[in-house]
């Protein structure tokens, strides 16, 4: 693909090429310059800069130079329109493409921004497709995405901090942002201009540094993932109980990532309110494990049976992603 892109200019590269060797061989022969004059003599032409240092005298040398400057003007003409043909169209695509892209966001609501696409917005842009959830990523530099993503995947390049490039990506409308930029100050930045934007978005934020989480807390975080404590608490608890990790692991890697914990909010009308887990047969039903019921802030884990569900009720299931998808469904059919 990129060599058919810039076909025209190799060509022209290449014409150039033969042409000034064609010209030097010429000149040689029918004037009896040295090499390097030769050269010279044959660029003058071609590119008709006419210095009138070097001319031809012989009648032999004239004469080759009635047939190469016509040969170069077209062959340099040539080059000229290639190398200006994909610099417009090279502008007009991005300029088209970025149009295009800023059509499609402003009709986003209830999306997820992810400011940031290094190690770490990669992975949470691969949870994103996985959940097929609308996305828009930002990072100050041209995005090396693959040529396949989804349609509901989005990117700006632009500066995170910058409010314009926010609203860009629609900061009105989002319901979450994640924000993993490299330096904690910058996240804590980002966090503020969200929430002051939009109040009611989620903001998720990287914290490299332990005492900037507080930090990030007070300026609106509504959580902070310090991946370096992460990575080292999953290192020990390898040592210290590796079967266990390589239960979870094993889960949640199963296959293609066939495994997940999904959270399911009961709303009004939920066909599962004022009913108990028991009645329910959710394990036998559905194939899906209760792992907690998030009540007015407080967590009940492991719920008994008897647990009777009530409407804004957030049940924090694990299952297979097709019996966490169906449970859902019919969790919130009317």
């Amino acid at each position: 693909m990129e060599y058919f892109r810039f076909k025209h200019v190799y060509n022209a590269i290449f014409a150039m090429v033969a042409v000034t060797i064609f010209g030097t061989i010429g000149f040689y022969y029918t004037e009896h310059l040295h090499l390097f004059d030769a050269f010279w003599l044959t660029v003058i032409t071609v590119l008709t800069v006419g210095y009138g240092d070097a001319v031809p005298e012989s009648t032999a040398g004239k004469l080759f130079a009635l047939v190469i400057i016509p040969l170069g003007i077209g062959i340099v003409s040539y080059a000229t329109g290639a190398i200006a043909t994909v610099m417009i169209e090279g502008e007009l695509t991005k300029t088209f493409a970025k149009r295009r892209m800023s059509r499609v966001i402003s009709k986003l609501e209830n999306h997820v921004i992810v400011c940031g696409h290094g190690r770490v917005g990669e992975q949470v842009l691969e949870q994103l497709i996985h959940t097929e959830t609308p996305t828009v990523v930002i990072d100050i530099e041209e995005l090396e995405l693959p040529v396949n993503l989804p349609k509901y995947i989005h990117y700006i390049v632009g500066n995170a901090t910058d409010d314009e490039v926010l609203k860009s990506a629609g900061i009105e409308k989002a319901s979450g942002l994640v924000t993993t930029l490299p330096t904690d100050a910058d996240n804590v930045f980002v966090t503020l201009t969200a929430k002051g934007m939009n109040e009611n978005i989620k903001v998720i934020a990287r914290a490299e540094k332990l005492q900037t989480e507080d930090k990030l807390i007070r300026a609106g975080a509504a959580r902070v993932i310090n991946p370096s404590s992460i990575g080292g608490k999953q290192m020990v608890f390898s040592i210290l109980k590796p079967v266990s990790v390589d239960y979870v692991n094993a889960m949640l890697h199963a296959g293609k990532r066939s495994y997940g914990i999904e959270e399911v909010k009961l709303v009004k009308d939920s066909p599962f309110i004022n009913k108990t887990i028991g009645e329910l047969r959710i394990r036998s039903e559905y194939g899906v494990m209760v792992l907690a019921i998030v009540r007015e802030e407080e967590m009940n884990s492991n719920p008994e049976p008897e647990e009777k569900l009530l409407e804004n009720d957030i049940i924090v299931i694990f299952g297979s992603d097709k019996e966490l998808k169906e449970f859902e469904k019919e969790a919130q059919a009317m």
